[in-house]
């Protein structure tokens, strides 16, 4: 498992998020303010460690970046983003 600092783990996500015509910028801002909304939402978060600046993040690998991306895709195209932060961990 990698643990990526917390800012590290948004840049690469939004980065991978503006490479979709759907998504592009402004949706990519918008996953990252649902992010860091969940993120300060209590409750048990099983890839988080540590926090304030020393926030982590557990991936298995870098492809995991990519399937977050991808899921927050499709719950773009389905009108489900609400579902999709109820089920992110």
């Amino acid at each position: 498992m990698i643990k990526m600092d917390i800012e590290d783990l948004i840049y690469e996500v939004k980065e991978e998020l503006m490479c979709y015509e759907e998504i592009g910028k402004e949706g990519a801002e918008l996953w990252e303010k649902g992010f860091r909304k969940w993120l300060n939402t209590p409750g048990r978060k099983t890839n988080v460690y540590g926090s304030g600046d020393k926030t982590k993040f557990g991936v298995e690998d870098e492809s995991e970046i990519f399937d977050i991306a991808d899921e927050y895709l499709e719950a773009v195209e389905n009108n489900s983003i609400e579902q999709y932060w109820k089920k992110f961990n």
